[in-house]
């Protein structure tokens, strides 16, 4: 399958992160803007998908920020280690993050766009580096543990830990093609779900997906609950800047209980729910969302 021109008008580059090739989008900002201190909007993706979905927000960001998204290891078109050669946990993620970009050389005040495990790999990185980040962008995602009202969804729950995840995930690949159709509520074209899909066609590829929701942390003892504990505990100083919350009210995991959380942390935060997309909100809602990224970006520059 080529959507390369089409679909996904970029030109990536790897970077060796931590001893992986990431896949990155940098695209530049024009030269009326690239001496702006607070110009780099850095795109986190969730599971299981990659820098695909921010596609068309880039197109509307690129030229007046420089615009950075990259593929966490395991994810899109970044390589796919073995889980004996990378520990696929959260703490080996933010470290990946916080190496991308020393290299890439980003400086000044960093926006932090983010859905799904992007929010809770940003927010890490973030309570490890405030002074780093001056605006907040969440769509449909989390930096906490499972709200106390919420319980994880029973298909989670099988794939998290028992035998079933495997076969689910990695095996047959289940997992994706069945989240591209219920994580939207208007179906996608079949190119663009394809596209979706094209980075995990064989098992081997999927290894990042399964440990993903392998290191969803429940209970103390799981391997990321005591670094999630801490990122919660640290995440309310972020109410002194600007944010902005663009839900998916239709989101069969990241519902209402963790928008109300958002809510209760960072109670100076705008939010747009938007009641007829689901989890992959910018593909229900993405015509909406740019114009509201720009605006608040705009209305925002300089924050420092």
């Amino acid at each position: 399958m080529n959507f390369s021109n089409e679909l996904y008008p970029f030109t990536g580059a790897w970077h060796e992160v931590n001893g992986f090739k990431m896949h990155v989008l940098d695209e530049p900002a024009d030269e009326a803007a690239a001496g702006a201190q607070d110009n780099t909007v850095l795109m986190l993706h969730g599971n299981p998908t990659w820098s695909f979905f921010f596609r068309n927000l880039v197109l509307g960001l690129r030229g007046r920020y420089r615009v950075v998204v990259p593929d966490h290891i395991g994810c899109g078109l970044s390589d796919k280690p073995d889980e004996k050669d990378y520990a696929y946990t959260l703490q080996r993620r933010v470290d990946d993050l916080a190496a991308l970009i020393e290299k890439l050389e980003i400086r000044g005040r960093i926006t932090l766009l983010m859905h799904d495990w992007g929010g809770m790999i940003g927010m890490a990185y973030a309570t490890r580096f405030p002074e780093r980040v001056g605006k907040l962008v969440l769509l449909n995602t989390a930096a906490f543990l499972l709200p106390k009202s919420k319980r994880l969804p029973l298909s989670l729950w099988l794939c998290r830990r028992t035998p079933l995840g495997e076969l689910i995930i990695r095996d047959t690949g289940l997992f994706t093609s069945v989240l591209a159709r219920w994580a939207v509520c208007r179906p996608m074209a079949q190119r663009v779900r394809e596209a979706y899909l094209w980075p995990y066609r064989l098992p081997d590829d999927r290894t990042g997906l399964l440990h993903f929701v392998q290191d969803i942390p429940l209970r103390p003892g799981d391997p990321s609950y005591a670094l999630v504990t801490q990122v919660q505990a640290a995440l309310s100083q972020f109410n002194a800047i600007p944010t902005v919350i663009l839900w998916g009210d239709k989101d069969f995991v990241f519902d209402h209980h963790f928008l109300r959380e958002w809510q209760r942390i960072l109670p100076a935060a705008t939010v747009h729910r938007f009641p007829n997309a689901g989890h992959y909100v910018l593909e229900d809602a993405g015509a909406e969302i740019l114009p509201l990224v720009q605006e608040f970006l705009a209305r925002n520059s300089g924050h420092a």
